[in-house]
C-alpha cells in the first residue's frame, strides 16, 4: 500500500545529497519527526540500525537495497507490517530530482496507514524541503 511520494529539484549535486543520506544519525536535523537514527556498520545493503520517531517506539531497520548515488531503501518492521522507504537521486543539468517513496506492506498496513502513514504523508514535503535546504548550503550557484 502506497502511502505517499515526492519529488523535489535542487541544484546541490547528488554527491551531496548523498553524502547527506549516509549520515544516519544526523537525519534528525532534516526529519524532524526523528528523535534518533543510527547504523550498525556501514551504508550498505545488509546494515541494520534502529530509529525513533518522536512519541513513537524505536524501530530496526534494514538497509535493504543501497545502489550508491542513485538510490536506497530501509525497511523497518512493525507488528505484521513493513514499511518500505525509498529514495532516489535522478541528476539533471541544473542539479538533482530527489525522490522518497513510503509503502507499507503487511496485514496491518491498512491500520498502520491510518495511524502513523497520515503524518508521515502530511510531513514528507517539509522533509524534503528541509533536506534540500541542507544540501544547498555551501553549493556554488
Amino acid at each position: 500500500m502506497l502511502i505517499a511520494r515526492h519529488s523535489i529539484q535542487t541544484k546541490a549535486s547528488p554527491e551531496k545529497v548523498w553524502k547527506i543520506w549516509e549520515d544516519v544519525a544526523n537525519w534528525k536535523t532534516w526529519d524532524e519527526s526523528l528523535e534518533y537514527s543510527f547504523l550498525n556498520g556501514p551504508f550498505e545493503t545488509g546494515t541494520t540500525g534502529k530509529l525513533k520517531a518522536k512519541g513513537g517506539p524505536a524501530v530496526k531497520t534494514l538497509l535493504t537495497l543501497v545502489d550508491p548515488m542513485r538510490s536506497f531503501t530501509d525497511t523497518s518492521q512493525l507488528p505484521l507490517t513493513r514499511i518500505h522507504f525509498t529514495h532516489s537521486l535522478t541528476p539533471f543539468e541544473e542539479g538533482t530530482e530527489i525522490t522518497h517513496q513510503i509503502e507499507m506492506k503487511g496485514f496491518l498496513a491498512p491500520l498502520f496507514a491510518f495511524l502513523i502513514g497520515r503524518g508521515m504523508k502530511k510531513n514528507l514535503a517539509d522533509h524534503m524541503q528541509a533536506l534540500v535546504q541542507q544540501a544547498e548550503k555551501n553549493e556554488p550557484t
